[in-house]
C-alpha cells in the first residue's frame, strides 16, 4: 500500500500523538508499505525536501542518521498536498485534520482517522464540521473512553510504546521515590502532587519527587514546592527518560482534566514503576490493573494512594500481558486491517 499518514504535530515535537505517529509509520515501512508523513511541524534534523511523490527512488531516505522506511513532509504547499493524496492508496489522519484532507473533496481515497484527543469540546462552526466529517471516514480510538464520546463507531487499537527503551534494566536500582512526566499546565495536576506531598509531611511520611516535563506554570510550580524534596529537570526523552524512569518506584499522573489515554503510563509500567493515577477517562485504561487510583484534584486521595503504592509490588503481576497490547508491531497490524478494509470498501 501507499500509505499517508498525516501528524499536525510529529518529531522533533514532544508528546503522545508525536511518538505515535513516528511508530506506526515505522512498523508500517518495515511491514513493506510505502509511508509518507505530512505534517505542520518544522524540525531541520529530520526533514527531507519532496519534489514528486511518483518518484519511487527517493524513498527510503535518510532520518536521524539511519535509513528510515517512511518519507516526512513538513508544511507542503496545496500542490504537492494534493499530489500526495493522488499517490496514495489510503489517508490515515493522526486526529483529524481539515487542514490537511481537503484534497479528498476531490481525490477519492479511503480515509481513516485515528482519535488521540477529544473531539466533542472543540466549538464553533469548525468543531462542528470535524464532527459531521467523521462520518465519511472510518474511526479509531486509542481507548474506550475516546470512543465513548464519538458520535460514531470507532475501532479501539491502543497506543504503541518504544518497547526497545522503555524497560526494565538488569541494574536498576530504585533509589528514588516518586516521579511525574507531562506538561507543566493546571490540568496535568502537578500542583495537586505537590499539595499530597505536603500532607504526607504532616503525618511525618517524606516522599522525594522528580518532576520531568516544561510548561507555562514552571515557575509557579517551583514556588509551591519550596521547602520540598522536588527536583525540577526539564525535559527528557527515549533513553535518558527511560534511566530516570527505573531509577524511581512510583509514577504518579495526578491529571484533573480528562485524559484520553496516557503513553506515560505505559512507558512507567514498562519501566517497572508502579503507577498512581487519577480516576480519569482514559488514564483507567492505560494503567489497567496495575495501578492505584485516587480522585482527580484531591490531594487527600493522593497520598493515600502513594502511600498505599508502598506495598504494592503484587500489582505488577501480569504486567507483560497488559504491555504486549501496546506492543508497536502488534498495533501497527491492527491499523493495517483497519486501512485494508478501508480500500477494500471504498
Amino acid at each position: 500500500m501507499n500509505i499517508l499518514l498525516t501528524s499536525h504535530r510529529f518529531f522533533p515535537d514532544i508528546g503522545g500523538t508525536e511518538t505515535v505517529a513516528e511508530l506506526l509509520a515505522e512498523e508500517f515501512g518495515k511491514a513493506g508499505h510505502t509511508t509518507v508523513v505530512v505534517t505542520q511541524t518544522l524540525g531541520a534534523s529530520r526533514e527531507a525536501a519532496y519534489e514528486d511523490v511518483s518518484k519511487e527512488s527517493t524513498l527510503p531516505l535518510e532520518v536521524g542518521g539511519s535509513a528510515s522506511p517512511y518519507q516526512i513532509v513538513r508544511r507542503p504547499n496545496m500542490r504537492t498536498l494534493w499530489q500526495l493524496y493522488r499517490w496514495s492508496d489510503v489517508a490515515l489522519q493522526n486526529q483529524i485534520g481539515l487542514r490537511t484532507a481537503w484534497p479528498l473533496i476531490f481525490v477519492r481515497r479511503p480515509w481513516v482517522i485515528a482519535h488521540h484527543n477529544w473531539v466533542d469540546i472543540q466549538s464553533g462552526p469548525l468543531g462542528w464540521l470535524k464532527r459531521r466529517a467523521l462520518r465519511l471516514a472510518r474511526n479509531v480510538a486509542a481507548s474506550q473512553a475516546l470512543a465513548d464520546r464519538l458520535s460514531i463507531p470507532a475501532k479501539v487499537i491502543p497506543n504503541p510504546f518504544r518497547r526497545e527503551v522503555f524497560k526494565v534494566l538488569p541494574c536498576q536500582s530504585r533509589q528514588r521515590d516518586l516521579i511525574f512526566v507531562g506538561r507543566l499546565i493546571h490540568g496535568k495536576g502537578v500542583h495537586v502532587l505537590i499539595e499530597a506531598l505536603r500532607e504526607l509531611e504532616r503525618r511525618g511520611v517524606r516522599r522525594e519527587l522528580t518532576v520531568v516535563g516544561d510548561g507555562p506554570q514552571l515557575r509557579e510550580l517551583t514556588h509551591m514546592a519550596e521547602g520540598l524534596p522536588v527536583a525540577f529537570v526539564g525535559i527528557k526523552r527515549g533513553r535518558e527518560l527511560s534511566e530516570l524512569m527505573v531509577n524511581h518506584r512510583i509514577l504518579v499522573l495526578p491529571s484533573i482534566d480528562p485524559e484520553p489515554f496516557g503513553i506515560v503510563a505505559i512507558e512507567g509500567l514498562a519501566c517497572g514503576c508502579v503507577a498512581v493515577a487519577t480516576r480519569n477517562a482514559g488514564l483507567v485504561e492505560a494503567v489497567g490493573r496495575h495501578g492505584l487510583l485516587c480522585e482527580p484534584g484531591d490531594p487527600t486521595s493522593l497520598a493515600n494512594s502513594i502511600l498505599e503504592a508502598d506495598a504494592a509490588s503484587g500489582r505488577m503481576d501480569g504486567v507483560a500481558e497488559h504491555l504486549a497490547r501496546h506492543d508497536p508491531e502488534s498495533v501497527a497490524n491492527e491499523y493495517l486491517k483497519v486501512l485494508e478494509a478501508a480500500i477494500e470498501g471504498k
